[in-house]
């Protein structure tokens, strides 16, 4: 199991094989601040090789009851009364995201080539994001009040150690193999929790090529009676096997991930006296087989199998993603119970004129986690869908309606909780090319929500009603 430990000299012996050896220094590290700024302010080409890119989120919104709140009930498996929130979008995982968004998002990216010589090039990449409030002139940017800025990424990239393949990429930094989203839930079914990491991508086989990571990550794990947490590091690996050829315009992925717990002492005693929940080790599996059109219509079907916490959160209503744990937070006493699920995603177009996207996810789950109520040994199954036809306007306007429903249901010693909903949203989109779900756009929408049963997150929506109405326009934007 600790095979991981020998990672990074398995991706030092794939790079010594061809290893292109760089003959100057690039920077030396005891030059001064007051240098640097001078040699920076004297350069003439500081601006070749920069990028910089983007995406960015955000909007006008109001609803019939003054508020965009819902307020959600979970924990109730562990605490009496459970941990209540409010959230804006409530079930946007599950029902889709369009006209059930309340927050703006970013991402700004910034990448700087510096070396370019005998093949071999260099660039140093950084990108922040966050989220921006979109109900209150902003203040200081914190980790609340609908405000945060991170800086997600920072890493040494370079092409060309390998001078046999060439277009290899092997980075040092905080980085991690690229998600791949499920964009009408606003999840991905490929993600990671990173903190500092080193990886291999886009190296080329004779089919497709291999992508590895190998990155840390610390999780704030729950003492047993939720009064507090305490650091657990982990370790995690990240191997892809993409763009396997199957036939014309159709290719197959291959993935796997698996996470393993790193403990101190300490952390071991706490577990072994029943203080603190137990983090252990989880993985996933799967595969994703993608067909293209000429047209720009893809379908794409991805099936995946994860035990323990990787399971859990796959089962989560307003997430999904394949991670640990949701925001870093790991609670409840995993027991080995694993989880499969099958998602389908794609965006087609007849003629000219009309197009339609969906997405769709069916799961079974046994003797996991239920992340809503935090109950240990439950059997979670869901179904979840949104579909988006749409009338493509010949000047770029473009008319539709997001219809979406999900139904989760939860059974715990002997008890099956249920929870399910709908959302019916008709919008009209000033979009920029032949596309329903990509960027740029300007949305105008005026949706309904509605929940048919609240028994896992207890939902009730302002004004004391198990359903909204909203209204907004929303601008969608990426620059790359």
């Amino acid at each position: 199991m600790r095979k991981i430990a020998y990672l990074p000299f398995a991706i030092a012996v794939a790079l010594s094989s061809g290893y292109a050896v760089a003959g100057t220094s690039l920077t030396d590290a005891d030059t001064s601040f007051e240098e640097r700024v001078e040699k920076l302010e004297n350069s003439v080409d500081r601006l070749d090789n920069f990028n910089f890119a983007g995406y960015f989120r955000g909007g006008w919104t109001t609803t019939d009851t003054g508020s965009t709140d819902a307020t959600v009930t979970v924990g109730k498996g562990i605490l009496a009364n459970g941990t209540s929130y409010t959230r804006g979008n409530w079930a946007q995982g599950a029902l889709g995201r369009l006209g059930n968004e309340f927050y703006g998002w970013y991402d700004f990216l910034l990448s700087k080539q510096f070396y370019d010589k005998d093949g071999v090039t260099m660039k140093a990449v950084v990108m922040m994001d966050g989220s921006l409030s979109m109900q209150q002139s902003p203040g200081n940017i914190t980790a609340g009040d609908g405000e945060s800025f991170t800086f997600s990424d920072m890493y040494l990239s370079t092409k060309g150690l390998i001078k046999d393949n060439p277009s290899a990429e092997f980075w040092v930094g905080k980085h991690g193999l690229p998600v791949k989203a499920i964009k009408l839930f606003d999840w991905k079914y490929l993600h990671n929790s990173i903190g500092a990491g080193i990886g291999l991508q886009n190296y080329k086989l004779d089919k497709g090529n291999f992508n590895i990571a190998l990155s840390r990550y610390d999780y704030s794990v729950y003492k047993t009676d939720i009064s507090g947490t305490t650091k657990v590091n982990t370790n995690s690996v990240q191997t892809r096997w993409n763009d396997i050829p199957v036939a014309d315009d159709l290719s197959l992925d291959l993935f796997a991930d698996y996470v393993l717990a790193n403990k101190s002492d300490d952390v071991k005693e706490l577990e072994d006296a029943g203080t603190l929940f137990t983090l252990k080790d989880s993985g996933m599996i799967g595969g994703a087989l993608k067909k293209k059109y000429a047209d720009g219509s893809f379908n794409e079907f991805v099936v995946q199998a994860a035990n323990n916490g990787m399971a859990s959160n796959m089962a989560r209503i307003h997430g999904a993603n394949p991670i640990l744990a949701h925001g870093g937070n790991y609670l409840g006493e995993q027991s080995g119970g694993s989880l499969v699920r099958f998602v389908t995603q794609g965006e087609n177009f007849v003629g000219d004129h009309f197009g339609i996207a969906h997405a769709a996810a069916v799961a079974t789950s046994s003797d996991i986690v239920d992340p809503e109520t935090w109950s240990a040994l439950s059997d979670i199954d869901y179904f979840r869908a949104a579909i988006r036809p749409a009338y493509i306007w010949a000047n770029n306007n473009q008319t539709g309606v997001e219809l979406g429903y999900f139904k989760q249901e939860s059974k715990t010693d002997g008890e099956t909780l249920t929870e399910s909903g709908f959302k019916t949203t008709l919008y009209h989109a000033l979009k920029f090319g032949k596309s329903i779900n990509t960027t740029p756009e300007i949305r105008f929408y005026a949706s309904y929500l509605k929940a048919l049963d609240n028994e896992l997150d207890n939902v009730v929506f302002a004004g004391g009603q198990d359903h909204e109405i909203q209204f907004g326009v929303t601008a969608d934007v990426a620059f790359w």
